[in-house]
């Protein structure tokens, strides 16, 4: 069936509201001019530079304490629709929405986030989650990132432990002390300049276990791009 009929028997509904949509949108008119953008200021998270104990030089630049990122991008606060197509993507088995939401990433981001040599490293999910959601989130949304890019996907991470180990209703200074959170490197080739990629930036621990796992894996370079955070 075409699928200009199929959208006149069935219209596109809007992943936020439930409102009609334009075909091939994820969101009705209102939903999309209330997406809720941070701004440049906002979008690139403040870094504190990080001094090698040693001599007291500036190594590197983090997001906090030991956080092992050069640069952090996430264009929208998760809230709103945002937080509406996270979900959908995350828990209503919508991977197609992907696309879309790559775009909002590339929409102001610094111009040298993505640039040769840059390599896209998806953070994982656990296996136990992947299986049951049928596909990894955050993959689906860095292989789109790739194709609007051009820049290479590898798959360089993984998470370790059982089921337990997740992060989900731990408070704020459990997260940040990493319990439950173990990234450990694949047999592939780890690029020396990563630019992990996420969902949502919460507190930041999943993404520095994931820079420092880079990190110590012979990495240079490791910036991070997630779609929304938690404010």
């Amino acid at each position: 069936m075409p699928r200009r009929l199929l959208a006149l028997l069935s219209p596109p509904t809007c992943w936020s509201c439930g409102a009609c949509a334009a075909p091939g949108q994820p969101l009705c008119d209102r939903c999309d001019h209330a997406l809720p953008w941070l701004g440049e200021r906002q979008a690139s998270a403040p870094l504190i530079p990080r001094r090698d104990e040693r001599d007291g030089s500036e190594r590197r630049r983090t997001l906090g304490a030991g956080a092992h990122l050069d640069q952090l991008w996430t264009p929208l606060a998760f809230d709103g629709p945002a937080r509406d197509l996270v979900h959908a993507l995350k828990f209503r088995g919508a991977p197609g929405l992907a696309a879309a939401m790559a775009w909002h990433v590339l929409d102001g981001a610094p111009r040298d986030l993505l640039s040769p040599p840059a390599a896209i490293v998806p953070v994982p999910a656990h296996a136990w989650r992947r299986r049951a959601r049928g596909f990894d989130h955050a993959e689906a949304l860095a292989l789109e990132l790739g194709r609007a890019s051009g820049r290479p996907v590898i798959a360089s991470l993984r998470r370790a432990g059982g089921t337990s180990a997740h992060q989900r209703g731990l408070d704020r200074a459990e997260r940040l002390a990493g319990r439950g959170l173990t990234v450990e490197t694949l047999g592939c080739v780890v690029p020396r300049c990563a630019v992990l990629v996420d969902d949502v930036c919460t507190t930041g621990a999943t993404l520095t276990a994931c820079a420092r796992a880079l990190r110590a894996a012979g990495a240079s370079s490791v910036s991070a791009i997630a779609y929304a955070r938690a404010l």
